[in-house]
C-alpha cells in the first residue's frame, strides 16, 4: 500500500528530490504552490485540502525571503486544526529547530533520507501514518460494537458515556469539521432511541474512514 506524503519546502528541487528517494519505498509526495510573500493561512489551506497520509514541513521556510515565516510555525498552526495528524519537521540541522519547535521528537534531519538510512525512515514515517489510522479505525470499531449492543439490548450508562467520549474524541481530529459529527449522536436523549441513530453513526464513520484514507 502507498502513502500519500505532503512536503513543505518553498525549494521545489526539493521536493522533487525526496519525492524520488521515497517513491521507492512506497510514498507519493508532493508539493506546494508557494509564493512569495504568501499567508500562513494560505499555506495552511492548501495542506488541509490536500488529503495526504503525512505531512513534513521543512524548518527553514524564510531564508530565502520567499515566505515570512518558518516550519514551527506552520507546525504549530496546522496542529491546532489536526491535532493528532501525523507531521514532522524536516531539517538540514535538528539544532537550529530544536529551539523554536515545541515537540523534539517531530523532528528529523535530511540525512535520514540518504542510501543506507532511508529504509529506517520510511518504516518511521509509515509507522507514524498507521498508528493514526489505527487509532481512528480502533475506535470506529468500539462505536461499532456500542451501537450493536445499543440496538440489541440497550446500553448501561457508563456505555452511553463511552459512546459519546468516542464520538467527540473522532470529531476533535478535525477542527474545521466539528459538525462532521451528528448532533444527534451526542445527545443524551437519542441515545435512548439507538436504533434510529444507529444509520447516522455508520455513514458519519464511513464518511470518516474515507476522508482519512
Amino acid at each position: 500500500m502507498s502513502y500519500k506524503i505532503g512536503y513543505i519546502d518553498e525549494n521545489p528541487h526539493q521536493v522533487k528530490k525526496f519525492a524520488r528517494a521515497l517513491k521507492e519505498h512506497g510514498f507519493i509526495v508532493i508539493g506546494y504552490d508557494i509564493i512569495k510573500g504568501m499567508p500562513i493561512e494560505d499555506l495552511i489551506e492548501q495542506v488541509y485540502q490536500s488529503d495526504v497520509d503525512l505531512l513534513m514541513i521543512d524548518y527553514f521556510l524564510k531564508d530565502k525571503g520567499i515566505l515570512t515565516f518558518n516550519g514551527d510555525e506552520v507546525e504549530r498552526r496546522y496542529n491546532e486544526i489536526k491535532p493528532k495528524f501525523p507531521h514532522i519537521i524536516f531539517t538540514s540541522n535538528e539544532e537550529d529547530a530544536f529551539k523554536d519547535v515545541d515537540n523534539p521528537n517531530i523532528i528529523y534531519e535530511k540525512e535520514m533520507v540518504t542510501d543506507d538510512r532511508v529504509n529506517r525512515f520510511s518504516q518511521i514515517l509509515k509507522k507514524n501514518i498507521e498508528t493514526y489510522l489505527s487509532y481512528i479505525e480502533n475506535r470506529k470499531i468500539i462505536i461499532e460494537e456500542l451501537l450493536n449492543k445499543g440496538e440489541n439490548e440497550g446500553l448501561n450508562a457508563s456505555e452511553k458515556d463511552q459512546l459519546l467520549k468516542i464520538q467527540m474524541e473522532l470529531n476533535s481530529l478535525d477542527a474545521k469539521n466539528k459538525n462532521e459529527v451528528p448532533l444527534q449522536l451526542i445527545s443524551n436523549q437519542k441515545l435512548e432511541d439507538i436504533s434510529k441513530t444507529r444509520k447516522e453513526a455508520q455513514e458519519f464513520l464511513q464518511s470518516l474512514i474515507e476522508k482519512k484514507k
